[in-house]
């Protein structure tokens, strides 16, 4: 691995620990932290190898935040 794909790694995997920080924060009151965590970089495995990483942590992101709405309570979104 040359170093360059080492710093992508590195500035990725940051990238992807904010992104679990972010969806923590959002949905402390659903999930644990470490569920969100896992889920989130679970996800980005499914990009590994991808030669564009640039746009993984959105993706990633979006997938994660989709399935963590859907645990809500069905109480909570119906409520006024």
């Amino acid at each position: 691995m040359s170093v360059d794909q080492e710093m992508r790694g590195a500035v990725l995997e940051q990238q992807l620990g904010r992104v679990a920080d972010q969806l923590t924060r959002k949905f402390a009151d659903r999930v644990d932290q470490v569920e969100v965590h896992d889920a989130v970089f679970r996800e980005a495995s499914r990009y590994q190898g991808a030669r564009v990483t640039q746009y993984i942590p959105v993706l990633v992101q979006h997938t994660v935040q989709e399935r963590l709405r859907q645990l809500a309570p069905r109480e909570m979104n119906s409520t006024s």
